[in-house]
């Protein structure tokens, strides 16, 4: 366990590894998100080094991969009500009003998901950002409320695994966002709050 500015932080899967699982246990490259069948099963077709495979999701998964998208995306997003597959992307209805994410971005978004849940990240929070550390690639990139310093954020601006690897981390902790945890502990009140 580490200890940050007063606030424990422990390796991005340590106890909790049983609550986020990855999509599947390997590096894939996705094709395609559909559903199929009568019940409207969420499908994923990825490649791997050993070729081309499909898998079920189930649709909480789904969900709860489409709820992190958004939430960091949209920092006051709150709920999904229902989504729906259209040729191009998926069409999602909240609280918040309809979004659409194109299917090379929810492609782009479930193979950084599937990384950032079968990495070692370690998070740390500070009073305006969080550290993610990979200590087998031995990198740091910083998270913050503007985005990230890693080169999916700065070059392709793109969600990317250290943003998810904090919302995932956060809401292990009983954050419901970043830009919640952000509010709640910025300033005054953050040191305040986490003094030793």
């Amino acid at each position: 366990m580490v200890n940050c500015i007063g606030i424990k932080s422990t390796h991005f899967f340590g106890k909790n590894h049983e609550k986020i699982q990855p999509l599947l246990p390997l590096e894939i490259k996705i094709e395609s998100v559909t559903v199929v069948g009568v019940n409207q099963v969420p499908q994923i077709v990825y490649r791997t080094s050993k070729g081309k495979c499909s898998t079920f999701l189930s649709k909480a998964k789904l969900i709860n991969c489409l709820l992190c998208f958004l939430q960091i995306k949209h920092p006051n997003f709150s709920k999904v009500m229902s989504y729906s597959f259209q040729i191009s992307g998926i069409n999602i209805d909240t609280e918040n009003g309809n979004f659409f994410i194109a299917n090379s971005e929810i492609n782009a978004f479930l193979e950084r998901y599937n990384r950032a849940t079968l990495e070692k990240l370690e998070v740390k929070l500070t009073a305006v950002s969080s550290l993610v550390i990979n200590r087998i690639k031995g990198t740091v990139a910083e998270v913050n409320n503007i985005g990230c310093s890693c080169a999916d954020m700065v070059y392709r601006h793109t969600i990317c695994k250290h943003q998810i690897a904090t919302h995932l981390y956060l809401q292990l902790n009983g954050w419901d966002s970043f830009a919640e945890y952000l509010q709640q502990n910025t300033g005054k009140k953050w040191e305040e709050k986490f003094r030793i």
